[in-house]
């Protein structure tokens, strides 16, 4: 009969298993290197020919990416071949009292310039988008210098209410990659029995990106499948919502707590994402913020005030998200935790397998060198846990 300590030791070694697992499924599923490089040539083509127009405004062009790409959270899209790209066209010799639409008509018309560009150019609200057809597109938002904001932010125009809109994506850029490089910290020893000093930062190789993209990243693909719907679509939390909620909370957990390891770090940051949703009194209606902290007046959920059907879809992703991970950790057996991550994660039945493939290789190495082992609540491992058999070495794998 196992004691306490097995237990626990069962656990943890399950929970890090679905972790690696978890941290290569993400590498599968982010943009590859290829589509980086080619995305990153087209975005620096399109600033060179801003910046080469004769206008004084467009000649000191800035542009930069913001977004995914920018913060290293990309996942390739689901059921589609194009993915975008979001840059931002700073202009800084322009005043606030220019108009936001003649501002956004001085990028579109340069773009029209170019023989190439103008016959894949659509215009959207807040920016111009350039069509790749099959590949990506790219979005650029024209922005402006926010004088009012002490963080150095800019102010974007907006069709809809021809007007300039505050916004920061380098502040926020910023913010993002400070949470990012803070580390967890794991109790050096069983919590029942821990001290309260008895704790250190997790060991660097326990995942290939910092725990906030990929947590980020876990979080959009499993948005992108259960909203994959048609009629689903629109419905869906953007991503700056994900990614602000994560990485709010995500600072409060690893700040206030101590982890028995990365997995429960994982369940914690999802769970309180919500806790950073400011609910307002609007007369007897609930309205909501989630504010960028890197400029006044960003209001990530302004469209939830809108469309009450948002809010009610993000609260129900939120659930759905977290008994998803739960699920994932009662599973056993190789076919079974692939065939999770196709349903909840949208990955491909390659892609699912090559997440799971680390285990696999280790687990044949150690079947050809002798020191496999079988624990019954755990099947096949490399660790000594609890009671284990010896597992006798052939040519095949399976458990």
């Amino acid at each position: 009969m196992k004691n306490d300590r097995q237990i626990q030791e069962i656990s943890r070694y399950k929970r890090n298993l679905l972790v690696q697992t978890l941290d290569r499924l993400c590498d599968e599923l982010e943009l590859s290197a290829s589509r980086y490089q080619q995305a990153q040539e087209r975005y620096e083509a399109v600033g060179d020919w801003l910046a080469g127009s004769d206008n004084s405004f467009l000649s000191s062009a800035l542009i930069y990416p913001q977004g995914s790409i920018a913060l290293g959270t990309t996942v390739k899209p689901l059921n589609q071949t194009e993915f975008d790209v979001d840059l931002v066209c700073f202009l800084p010799t322009i005043a606030e009292r220019s108009s936001p639409a003649a501002v956004k008509a001085l990028v579109g018309d340069r773009l029209r310039e170019h023989g190439k560009y103008d016959g894949m150019l659509e215009e959207k609200q807040r920016c111009w988008r350039i069509n790749y057809a099959n590949e990506f597109h790219l979005d650029i938002t024209p922005a402006i210098t926010n004088e009012m904001c002490v963080q150095g932010g800019e102010l974007v125009p907006d069709r809809k209410v021809a007007n300039w809109k505050a916004t920061n994506p380098r502040g926020y850029r910023a913010n993002f990659e400070r949470r990012a490089a803070l580390r967890p910290r794991v109790y050096a020893f069983d919590r029942a029995f821990a001290k309260a000093d008895s704790v250190q930062s997790f060991p660097e190789q326990q995942m290939s990106k910092p725990p906030l993209k990929r947590i980020v990243q876990l979080l959009k693909r499993h948005r992108d499948e259960a909203f994959c719907a048609p009629v689903a679509r629109e419905l869906a939390p953007i991503s700056v919502i994900i990614t602000t909620l994560a990485a709010y909370s995500y600072e409060r957990c690893v700040t206030q707590n101590a982890y028995a390891d990365m997995y429960e770090l994982i369940v914690d940051v999802i769970t309180h994402m919500p806790d950073f949703i400011q609910r307002i009194d609007r007369g007897g209606r609930i309205g909501y913020r989630i504010d960028n902290d890197a400029t006044l007046g960003e209001n990530f959920a302004e469209k939830w005030n809108h469309d009450p059907r948002l809010p009610i879809a993000f609260f129900s992703w939120h659930t759905k998200a977290l008994e998803d991970l739960s699920e994932l950790l009662k599973l056993e057996g190789q076919d079974v935790i692939a065939e999770r991550l196709v349903k909840a994660y949208g990955a491909t039945r390659d892609q699912a397998i090559a997440a799971l493939g680390g285990h696999v290789r280790s687990l044949n190495v150690a079947r050809g060198n002798g020191s496999l082992l079988f624990a019954p609540s755990v099947g096949l491992t490399t660790h000594a846990i609890g009671k284990t058999t010896a597992v006798r070495s052939n040519t095949f794998f399976g458990d």
